[in-house]
């Protein structure tokens, strides 16, 4: 018999892989084996199926057993909107997100490229 695991909420292929074998890099082996992408996002209460042949770290996953610990790491869709929603020049990339110009008084400007909008000037 397979040995299997019911997804959790939030849970990732890392998180079951953790859980299930106590060691992370099983995820790809377990993506493999239930035709899925290592970093698809699983659907809660589906089933994955857990390859017998994977190495273990019994240690790891005997503490996530005994106390119980089911990881959830996946980022939930309101974490994933405002990761894609960040602006601004903090989370910029110069010649990506924005471009840096010089008016005639010296002064330099961040623009985003292909728009008007301006994040400021920016003395020297």
């Amino acid at each position: 018999m397979k040995n299997q695991i019911i997804i959790r909420n939030n849970q990732s292929l890392f998180d079951i892989a953790i859980e299930t074998t106590g060691v992370a890099s099983n995820a790809l082996s377990i993506a493999k084996a239930n035709d899925l992408e290592p970093t698809e996002v699983l659907k809660v209460g589906n089933t994955l199926i857990i390859p017998e042949s994977l190495t273990k770290d019994t240690a790891i996953k005997d503490y996530y057993s005994q106390n119980d610990i089911h990881p959830a790491t996946g980022l939930t869709k309101s974490e994933i909107d405002i990761i894609d929603g960040l602006q601004g020049i903090g989370y910029w990339v110069i010649d990506n997100n924005f471009e840096v110009t010089e008016n005639n008084e010296g002064e330099l400007t961040l623009v985003r490229p292909g728009g008007n909008d301006s994040a400021g000037i920016v003395h020297r």
